[in-house]
């Protein structure tokens, strides 16, 4: 095992196997159903030691939602660097990513998100963030021929935001798997906007990734 004389080394160190272990069981488990002195148990630390390192459940889980939200951003950045892609391959990209990560998570942990408001109001930033960066690449995409130029695409956005949240509130979950759900979302509304080119590129897309 790798030796760690520095102490604040060792923090950071502990502090990341913290993380990794915590996340794992909410997203097994269930947020509600894991207990900072289970976390504590199966890293083999005192609880004085965890609650030195993370205040409270919620602080820890808003750390763990934030590196996760931070790692898909830095493959995304990495994505659009490395292969400078057109308005389509973004889409792509970003749906395949969405698709992954709705595989890997059960809906009791999406839903139970919302009982931690730290977590929420992080959440509606990061929202309100991409919201404005999804202006203008709808901008790029109307510039590069395959979106419509004659869509309201804030409005656009807001419906599909409110489809989505309706499809949670109305718990469709239980009668069909979120990854279904979500890709009938987008393909619904990607469809609607796209202009021949687009839908060209979508239909050979699938065609190509059956």
């Amino acid at each position: 095992m790798k030796k760690l004389n520095h102490p604040t080394e060792y923090r950071k160190e502990l502090r990341g196997r913290i993380l990794e272990v915590a996340m794992q069981d909410f997203i097994q488990r269930g947020i509600r159903a894991v207990k900072m002195d289970d976390i504590a148990g199966s890293l083999g630390i005192s609880k004085r030691t965890l609650y030195e390192i993370f205040p409270n459940k919620e602080s820890l889980l808003l750390e763990g939602i934030r590196l996760k939200q931070a790692m898909g951003e830095e493959e995304m950045a990495k994505y659009v660097t490395e292969k400078n892609p057109n308005t389509m391959d973004i889409i792509m990209k970003f749906y395949h990513m969405q698709m992954e990560e709705l595989s890997s998570l059960p809906m009791t942990f999406i839903t139970e998100i919302s009982r931690y408001p730290l977590v929420t109001e992080f959440l509606r930033k990061k929202h309100q963030k991409s919201e404005e960066n999804a202006n203008r690449f709808f901008i790029r995409g109307v510039k590069e021929g395959y979106f419509r130029s004659d869509v309201d695409y804030e409005l656009i956005s807001r419906l599909g935001e409110g489809m989505t949240q309706n499809a949670i509130a109305r718990q469709l979950y239980f009668q069909y798997e979120p990854q279904y759900i979500f890709r009938n979302i987008i393909f619904l509304f990607l469809r609607g906007f796209c202009t021949q080119k687009g839908l060209e590129y979508i239909d050979n897309t699938l065609i190509e990734n059956k």
